[in-house]
């Protein structure tokens, strides 16, 4: 055991962060419940928290998380996620000598996280940070069939084809897939990458030239991809980040 003595206060101010983050807008006597941090020290604590930028305060004393911090927060979720999931693109573009990619939602678009770009001299090549196209790809429809009902209306509104008929069929399969839908000339398949309370944090996806990417090796690669996201092991330090 650590002789290292712990900063209460430091600890207290932890615990009160993520308490706002459970349940904002939360007032003081509410954190202090869900604490058990004493009402007048959860009281500064916010004051201090407030200074600090990290909280704000609604107009009925109310505190949620301030913006600033949310963004800090997405910024260094997406570079903890990207580095725990890229060994798994290196070895599904090894497996497949197709490009792979992770691709993670952000609000109603996708966005290409990181890339592992196959080596033949022909093939698909996409740079990280770049939006995909979400409609009928891959990707949103791994992301979509691991989604609560209630957070797939803005999906649809993206890809009116989410029906349920096709996202309990890719539920089933374990992966999804792209056949020449996104963009003539290529195939695709993905699967989600989900985190320890099972809802989707990203697409782990592999495309390529519908010329070398036949439509009989789409089940091959999907079942390797459910296979390396079954295995993930970053999704409880994704999923907690």
């Amino acid at each position: 055991m650590s002789s290292v003595k712990e900063i209460r206060s430091v600890r207290n101010a932890c615990l009160l962060l993520e308490e706002v983050a459970r349940r904002q807008p939360v007032g003081v006597s509410d954190l202090a419940r869900g604490t058990g941090i004493e009402k007048s020290a959860a009281h500064r604590l916010a004051v201090t928290l407030h200074a600090a930028g990290w909280l704000q305060r609604t107009a009925d004393g109310r505190w949620y998380l301030a913006p600033g911090l949310l963004a800090v927060l997405r910024e260094s979720s997406a570079t903890s996620l990207v580095e725990s999931a890229r060994p798994l693109a290196e070895a599904a573009r090894d497996a497949t000598g197709e490009t792979a990619m992770l691709v993670v939602p952000d609000g109603n678009r996708l966005v290409i996280a990181a890339v592992v770009e196959s080596t033949h001299t022909l093939r698909v090549a996409v740079p990280a940070g770049s939006e995909m196209p979400a409609k009928s790809s891959s990707a949103l429809r791994v992301i979509a069939a691991r989604l609560p009902a209630e957070q797939l209306p803005g999906w649809r509104r993206v890809d009116p084809g989410l029906t349920d008929k096709v996202l309990r069929a890719t539920r089933e399969r374990g992966w999804g897939l792209n056949d020449n839908e996104v963009a003539d000339g290529t195939r695709a398949v993905g699967a989600a990458l989900c985190g320890a309370d099972g809802l989707p944090l990203a697409a782990l996806v592999v495309v390529g030239p519908s010329t070398r990417f036949g439509r009989d090796q789409m089940p091959r690669h999907g079942e390797l991809l459910a296979r390396l996201a079954a295995g993930w092991d970053g999704r409880r330090d994704a999923g907690d980040a």
